[in-house]
This record gives structure tokens, C-alpha cells and sequence, in this order.
């Protein structure tokens, strides 16, 4: 007990004593680190994570640091890669210099990201402090302070934030909290199911390298990735297998229509491949149809109406078989170009069969004036997707259009546009501003 209380002492004696030293901004400590850590940082991105699995080399690049400052420069290259690795350095990084400036903001972040809202907080307000004029921890501490239901100080923050002029960096502030981190460890996870012959795995794989997520509103071709994949592909199935096939007609096709080649060349490969043209088979993984589908039907290869009434039956079929929702909302879309709508039937099983949101969210746009506030399928669809901002919304318009109190409704809808943007096809931060429009009416 005495121990525990003597623990617990010296602790309040650091806290106390970190809140009286002086914030330092050691740059030059930093950018001095960085020369040393960079032949690390550098073979860690260019060779280990193309070339082993990513796991052991997040490990061997965290066991190269020899200060705190090392620690900071790889916990930020880790930020989109491993979350956990990167806060436990940030943190350690932290506790070794209390008072760094960088350190403070990164663990306010690495908090806010792990809804630690009220450590969060006290770290942006070091770091503000140093830096007033820095929007993006206005838009932080918006966010921070309606989960913690301050409202005022979230409507403060968000005004001064200044959206009219800083729309588009406050989207990238919010990507920064939300966006995602599991694309290289699904890649290694991808490749060692592929070595066990997993199919399916090797159609997922090629789709990652070739749709890569840099950001909600940007994507790339990952070609050293790709390379290297393809080839795992090739020696685990066999250069005459569907799999290396399908997936090399797919890698040529994408690369030739990034670069606006002709639609004959496209054409020519997919006969060759004998994939989709002249009633050829569809490929097995619907991300891969829909993108090859959607490739053609651009360079008017086929015709979308025609297409859905003389394969339509098949494309369902195809989903069933492999259990796939993207098979399944590539029938959507072309039952959506033939009929003017999806049908109730078409958003009803993709929802509960496939459990996707966005059928859900078809399916509550198909309803329009019928929705209503207590809707037991409303109800079910909140409790299925309880992040989605958009079917919240369909709950928060029905208590607007039925008279009900929207404050309650509209506070949740604003904590999951927040994550996600997602009320906004384009991914902006509009709708919100217009949601916290709402909310300072209501206070």
C-alpha cells in the first residue's frame, strides 16, 4: 500500500510540475533525428513492406530508435499503418519529454483517435497555445467536445474553425482522425492466405494494389505492390490459372484506361482473357467484374440495359454462389439503369443477406415520404450500422417532418458525420457545417 501511495506521489508531483515547464519546439532535435533514423525509414517503405510481412517489419523499424525522438518519427510513419504501435510510441515519446511541443500535438491526436476525448483535449490546448492560428485544432476540438456533449465550446471551436474558408483543409483534419490504417497488414494477410491457395484471397489482393486508398477522395495504382503480387499469384497458381489470368488481363486493362488508351486495345484483351465479352464469364470477385464492368461499359463495350436483361439472372446467381455483395450491387446498378430504381427487394437482400449499408441506405431512399420516426425497420437498420450518419439522418428528418424534439437525433447524426463524412457522396464537410447550424438553433 505504501508503495502504491508513494507511486501514485510521485506521479502527481510530474503532472504538477509538467504543468509549470515551458513548451519547447526542438526542430532542430527532430530534423536531426530524422537524418538518422532515414536509411531505416526508407528501407522499411521501399523493401521490407513490399517484400516480407508487414508485422516483422513494424517491429524491426521500431527496434532501429535509440531516443524519443526517433520514436516520433517512426510512430508518425506508422500513424496509417499500425494505430497501436503508433500511439504507444507517441505515448512513450510523450512520457520521455513532457514538454515537447510536436510530441503533445501527436498524442492528441493518437487520444482523440481512440476517443480519449478529455486527454485530447488538454494536449491540443498545450499545443494551441503555441499555435492559435492552427484550424485544424479548432476542428479537433469541436469534435472532442460534442462527444464529451459540451455543445457551446463544440459550436465555438467549429466557428472558429472558419469553414467557409477552410472547407477543404478541415475535410483533410478530419480524414487525419478517421481515416483508415489497415491496408498494409491486410495485404500481408492477403498474401500468406494466398500461399495456402486461397482463390479468393488472390482476387481481394489485386483489387487493394490497384484501388489503393490514399485518402477518402483519392486512390492509386500501387505498381511496385502489384508487381510483386502478381507474381506470388503466378508461382502459387500457376501462370495457366483463372486466378494469374483474370488478374493479369484485369492489371493490363486498368493501367490502359488510366492512360485513355483505346477501347479496341481493351477489347482485344478481354476476348483474348475470354472475360465478360461475348457471354464469357463474369470474374468471381465482384469488386474486379465491377471494375472491368464499368471499364467497358465507358468505353461502350457493352450496353448497361442490354446487358442486365440477358445476364441479370446470372449476375444474382454469381452472388449467391459466392456469398459477394459487390456482385450483388453491380445488379443494383444495372437494375437501377434498366427500371429507373432498385427495387425494394434487390435493398432489402442486400441489407439483410449482405449486411451492407448502402442497400440499407437504398432501401430508405426508395421509401422517401413513407419513412417514418418509429419505423421498426428504421429502428433494426440503427442497431445494424450504428455509424452510419445517413440512416440516423432518415431518423432525424422524420422527427423534423413529424414535430418531434430533432436535438437528441441531430447530436448523434453530427458524432457519426464526424467519423465518417458520410452524408456527403463527395465526402465534405458540408454537411456538417449545416448540422451544427441546426444545433446552435436548438440550444
Amino acid at each position: 500500500m505504501k508503495r502504491a501511495l508513494l507511486f501514485l506521489c510521485i506521479n502527481f508531483m510530474l503532472l504538477t510540475s509538467n504543468a509549470q515547464v515551458t513548451i519547447e519546439n526542438n526542430s532542430e532535435l527532430i530534423k536531426d533525428a530524422l537524418i538518422e533514423i532515414t536509411p531505416y525509414l526508407e528501407y522499411f517503405q521501399s523493401n521490407c513492406i513490399v517484400n516480407k510481412d508487414a508485422s516483422d517489419c513494424i517491429n524491426d523499424l521500431i527496434s532501429k530508435s535509440n531516443n524519443k525522438y526517433q520514436d516520433y518519427l517512426i510512430a508518425g510513419a506508422l500513424y496509417n499503418i499500425d494505430a497501436q504501435k503508433s500511439y504507444e510510441l507517441h505515448k512513450s515519446a510523450l512520457a520521455k519529454k513532457p514538454n515537447e511541443l510536436n510530441f503533445n500535438l501527436e498524442f492528441a491526436i493518437e487520444s482523440h483517435r481512440i476517443e480519449d476525448y478529455e486527454t485530447a483535449i488538454n494536449h491540443y490546448e498545450i499545443y494551441k497555445e503555441s499555435n492559435e492560428n492552427d484550424y485544424r485544432i479548432d476542428v479537433w476540438l469541436s469534435e472532442c467536445y460534442l462527444n464529451l456533449d459540451n455543445y457551446s465550446k463544440a459550436i465555438a471551436y467549429w466557428k472558429n474553425a472558419n469553414h467557409q474558408k477552410n472547407h477543404t483543409g478541415i475535410d483533410k483534419a478530419i480524414h487525419i482522425i478517421h481515416g483508415q490504417t489497415n491496408q498494409i497488414k491486410k495485404r500481408s494477410k492477403l498474401i500468406t492466405n494466398i500461399k495456402a491457395k486461397d482463390s479468393k484471397s488472390a482476387y481481394e489482393l489485386i483489387f487493394l494494389d490497384m484501388n489503393w486508398e490514399l485518402d477518402w477522395w483519392n486512390t492509386n495504382i500501387q505498381d511496385v505492390f502489384l508487381e510483386k503480387d502478381l507474381a506470388i499469384i503466378k508461382d502459387v497458381f500457376g501462370v495457366n490459372s483463372n486466378e494469374y489470368k483474370q488478374l493479369s488481363a484485369y492489371n493490363n486493362i486498368k493501367h490502359l484506361h488510366q492512360k485513355n488508351s483505346s477501347a479496341d486495345s481493351i477489347k482485344t484483351i478481354l476476348l483474348d482473357s475470354k472475360l465478360i465479352l461475348d457471354n464469357n464469364p463474369l470474374p468471381v470477385n465482384g469488386n474486379v467484374a465491377s471494375d472491368l464492368l464499368r471499364i467497358s461499359f465507358i468505353n461502350e463495350l457493352l450496353d448497361e440495359k442490354e446487358f442486365f436483361e440477358n445476364r441479370g439472372q446470372e449476375i444474382i446467381e454469381l452472388a449467391e454462389q459466392h456469398k459477394d455483395e459487390e456482385l450483388l450491387n453491380i445488379y443494383a446498378y444495372l437494375e437501377s439503369v434498366a427500371t429507373g430504381h432498385v427495387s425494394k427487394e434487390t435493398d432489402k437482400k442486400g441489407w439483410n443477406d449482405y449486411q451492407s449499408e448502402r442497400f440499407a441506405i437504398s432501401y430508405f431512399i426508395g421509401l422517401a415520404d413513407k419513412n417514418t420516426y418509429d419505423n421498426p425497420d428504421l429502428e433494426k437498420a440503427l442497431i445494424d450500422f450504428p455509424n452510419s450518419s445517413k440512416i440516423h439522418w432518415v431518423k432525424l428528418n422524420c422527427a423534423k417532418i413529424e414535430g418531434k424534439d430533432i436535438k437528441p437525433d441531430l447530436i448523434e447524426v453530427m458524432k457519426k458525420e464526424f467519423k465518417t463524412l458520410g452524408s456527403d457522396l463527395s465526402k465534405y464537410s458540408y454537411g456538417l457545417k449545416s448540422y451544427f447550424y441546426l444545433l446552435e438553433n436548438e440550444l
